[in-house]
C-alpha cells in the first residue's frame, strides 16, 4: 500500500498547475542623479559604517550598542522569528499526513452463569495508521508558501529598516547632547565674561565715572544670560534619557564620558545615485516584499474557484478474544478519495479573488509612494546640509566679527568714548552668535545623518546573522 500511495503522490504532483499571476518586480523610474549631487560628502571614510566618519569612539559605542540592545529591534526579531514558523507551517499544509492512533478494552462478567470454557474477562485491541493528503491540483497551497516566504523577506526588512533609523537616532541624538554641552560652555564663557564687565562698570560707578543705570543694565544681562541655562539643561537631559532608551537602558543609567565640541564629519562611504534607493532602502524593499505577497495571495484566493481532491485512507490491524481461547486477528487497508467541486455560492469566491487583487494593487501603489517618499527624504536632506554648512560659515564670519567688535566697544567704554548701552549690545550680538554658530554646526552633522541614513547606508549585519 505504501508503494502505491507513493506512486499516487508522484503521479498527482505532476499533475499540478499554479493558477494567479507570478510576480514580477515592477519597473519604477528614478532619476538619473539628486537634484544637489555636488554637496553629496565625498566617499574618503575607509569604514562602510557611516556613522564612524564622525571620529568620535563614544558615538560608534553607542550605535553599536543600541543596534545589538535596543528592545524594538529584538520585537522585530521576534516579529520575523514568527514569520519563519509560519513558512513552516504553510510548507507543512503541502504534504501528506501519517497519523497513529491505538485503543484496547476488556470486558469482565460480574454477575450470571459462565457458558462452556468462557473466561469471565475477555479484551481487545487495534492500532491504525490514518493517512491524508489534499492534492495541490490548482497551487493554491504554491501561492501560500509564496506567501509565507515573502513575508519572512518583510518582516527582515523591516527590522533591517530598523536598524537604519535607530542608528540614525543615535546619531542625532548624541549631536544633540554635544551641541547642548558646547552651548552651555559658551554661556559660562559669556557670564565670566558680564561678571567682569559688571565688576568693570561696579568701578567706574564707585568713582563717579558710570551712572547707577549702567551698573543695573550689566545685572540685567547677567541674569537674562543665566536664565538660558534651563532650557538648554532640560533639553540635555531629554536628549539623554532618549539615548538610554534607544541603547536599552533605563533613563538616567547612561553615562556619557565628557568630550569637546560638536563633532565635526570627517567623510564616509559613497552616497550613491537615486536608483541605488531601490536596493539600499529597507523599507523601499519591505513595500516590494509586501507587493510579492499580495500577488501570491490572489492565486491563493483563484485556486478556492478550482475542485480540490482529498485522498484520506486507513491501515488498522486489531486483536479480540483474548482470554477466551479463541483470538480473532484482524488487518483492513482502505483507500478513499474525495472531490470537493464549488458550484455555486453567490459570488463569494469571485469576489474574495477581486479583493485579493485590490490588494496586490494597492501594495503596488505603496510600493511607488515609499520609494517617492525615500527620494523626497534624500532631497531634503541633501538640501538642509546645504543650507547648515552655509549658515555655519555665515556664522563662523559674524562670530569673528563680533568678537572685534566687543574688545573695540570695552575698549572705547574705559575711554569714555562710547555709553554702556554699546557694549552691552556688542556683548549680546557676541553671545547670540556663538549660540547661533553652535546651533548650526550641530546643525550640519544631524543633516549628515540624516542624509545617510536617508539613502540606506549599510549599517552592518544583525547580531547572530
Amino acid at each position: 500500500m505504501t508503494r502505491w500511495l507513493t506512486g499516487l503522490c508522484l503521479v498527482l504532483s505532476g499533475c499540478l498547475t499554479s493558477v494567479g499571476p507570478d510576480y514580477r518586480p515592477p519597473e519604477l523610474a528614478t532619476p538619473e542623479a539628486f537634484s544637489r549631487s555636488a554637496a553629496l560628502p565625498a566617499g574618503t571614510e575607509k569604514t562602510a559604517l557611516w556613522w564612524r566618519g564622525y571620529g568620535d569612539v563614544q558615538l560608534a559605542i553607542l550605535v553599536e550598542d543600541a543596534l545589538a540592545e535596543n528592545l524594538d529591534i529584538a520585537a522585530a526579531e521576534a516579529r520575523l522569528a514568527e514569520a519563519r514558523a509560519l513558512l513552516g507551517v504553510a510548507r507543512a499544509e503541502g504534504g501528506p499526513s501519517l497519523d497513529a492512533g491505538a485503543e484496547g478494552g476488556g470486558d469482565a462478567v460480574l454477575a450470571g452463569e459462565r457458558r462452556g470454557d468462557d473466561e469471565s474477562v475477555t479484551g481487545a485491541a487495534e492500532g491504525s495508521l490514518l493517512f491524508s493528503w489534499t492534492p495541490d491540483l490548482f497551487g493554491g497551497q504554491r501561492r501560500q508558501v509564496e506567501a509565507a516566504e515573502a513575508e519572512v523577506r518583510r518582516r527582515a526588512l523591516l527590522r533591517d529598516d530598523l536598524r537604519r533609523t535607530t542608528a540614525a537616532e543615535v546619531v542625532r541624538r548624541y549631536l544633540e547632547v554635544r551641541r547642548d554641552v558646547t552651548r552651555l560652555e559658551l554661556i559660562e564663557a559669556s557670564l565670566e565674561l558680564q561678571r567682569q564687565t559688571l565688576g568693570l562698570v561696579r568701578q567706574r560707578f564707585e568713582v563717579g565715572l558710570a551712572a547707577q543705570l549702567d551698573v543695573s543694565r550689566a545685572e540685567a544681562q547677567l541674569a537674562a544670560t543665566q536664565a538660558r541655562r534651563g532650557p538648554l539643561q532640560s533639553d540635555l537631559a531629554a536628549a539623554g534619557a532618549a539615548l538610554a532608551v534607544l541603547t536599552g537602558q533605563a533613563a538616567g543609567r547612561l553615562a556619557l564620558a565628557a568630550a569637546e565640541g560638536i563633532p565635526r564629519y570627517l567623510g564616509g562611504p559613497q552616497i550613491g545615485l537615486p536608483r541605488d534607493l531601490l536596493r539600499a532602502r529597507p523599507d523601499v524593499q519591505a513595500a516590494e516584499a509586501e507587493l510579492a505577497r499580495a500577488t501570491a495571495e490572489i492565486g491563493v484566493a483563484e485556486a478556492e474557484l478550482y475542485p480540490q481532491l482529498t485522498i484520506p485512507g486507513t491501515l488498522s490491524a486489531s486483536a479480540s478474544g483474548f482470554g477466551t481461547g479463541q483470538v480473532v486477528e484482524a488487518l483492513i487497508a482502505t483507500l478513499s478519495a474525495a472531490l470537493d467541486i464549488p458550484l455555486f455560492d453567490s459570488g463569494g469566491r469571485r469576489a474574495q479573488v477581486a479583493a485579493a487583487e485590490a490588494r496586490a494593487q494597492e501594495a503596488l501603489l505603496v510600493y511607488r509612494r515609499t520609494l517617492l517618499d525615500a527620494l523626497a527624504e534624500a532631497e531634503t536632506a541633501l538640501a538642509a546640509l546645504v543650507a547648515a554648512e552655509q549658515r555655519r560659515a555665515d556664522l563662523q564670519s559674524a562670530v569673528d566679527a563680533s568678537q572685534v567688535a566687543f574688545a573695540q566697544a570695552e575698549q572705547l567704554y574705559t575711554q569714555g568714548l562710547v555709553g554702556f548701552l554699546d557694549v552691552l549690545d556688542a556683548e549680546r550680538t557676541l553671545l547670540d552668535n556663538r549660540q547661533d554658530l553652535a546651533e548650526a554646526s550641530g546643525d550640519v552633522g544631524l543633516a549628515v545623518a540624516d542624509l545617510y541614513s536617508a539613502v540606506g547606508a549599510p549599517v552592518g549585519s544583525p547580531r547572530g546573522s
